[in-house]
């Protein structure tokens, strides 16, 4: 198990997900474009993976990126589509 687990969140399905991308901890994940993460997975597996994924990801590269994150605020539904759009109106 790797720090990448201490976002809520990514359980050990992501996880793996997140290795197989080459992404081993949180440190990896920081300078990382989710977007991009999702798009790789997606081609990798073969198939369009749930927007949940996509959001987990957005998540995940946050808290990654904040030195103090508060688990409270890291929750995959913060960064849905909308909500990206919201923290830009």
């Amino acid at each position: 198990m790797s720090d990448l687990r201490l976002v809520p969140g990514i359980g050990a399905k992501k996880e793996n997900d997140l290795f197989q991308l080459g992404y081993h901890s949180l440190e990896e994940l920081k300078d990382a474009d989710p977007d991009k993460l999702y798009i790789e997975d997606c081609l990798r597996k073969g198939y369009q993976e749930d927007k949940c994924v996509l959001y987990a990801f957005r998540c995940a590269v946050a808290f990654a990126n904040d030195p103090e994150p508060d688990p409270d605020k890291y929750r995959w539904w913060f960064f849905t589509d909308e909500k990206q759009k919201e923290s830009l109106d």
